[in-house]
């Protein structure tokens, strides 16, 4: 079981509010925000991949009320991990290391929170 500690709780509820307000932009514009200039491999993948991000944005507000709520902890973790993951590289790759915090930020805190049910994913690594 998830040590109850609260701060597992509040980085829980904390990454849930972050994938919420990220994706939520991507829709609403509320933040001005791009994804900055990038060299030209990097806008030919997020040009071939432009139609599917609607769908990733959707997939990361249901993420993050699955957070919120407390629900599917375990499974959400491992879930988010490839996504975190895939965000840090995208960002690294693409040499934009000063707007790196947000996937910076959504990878510490995932995993943070991966370590603190490593018990429950033993299982899976047998």
């Amino acid at each position: 079981m998830e040590k109850s500690r609260p701060v597992f709780k509040f980085l829980r509820i904390l990454l849930g509010i972050f994938l919420i307000a990220y994706a939520l932009n991507k829709f609403l514009h509320i933040v001005p925000s791009s994804y900055g200039a990038m060299q030209p491999l990097a806008q030919d993948f997020i040009d071939s991949v432009a139609i599917y991000l609607p769908a990733l944005y959707i997939f990361e507000i249901i993420i993050g009320l699955f957070l919120i709520f407390n629900k599917w902890k375990t499974f959400i973790y491992i879930v988010l991990f490839p996504l975190s993951a895939a965000f840090l590289m995208f960002s690294f790759i693409n040499n934009d290391l000063s707007e790196m915090w947000p996937a910076i930020l959504v990878a510490a805190i995932n995993i943070i929170l991966l370590l603190s049910r490593k018990e429950k994913y033993k299982v899976l690594f047998d």
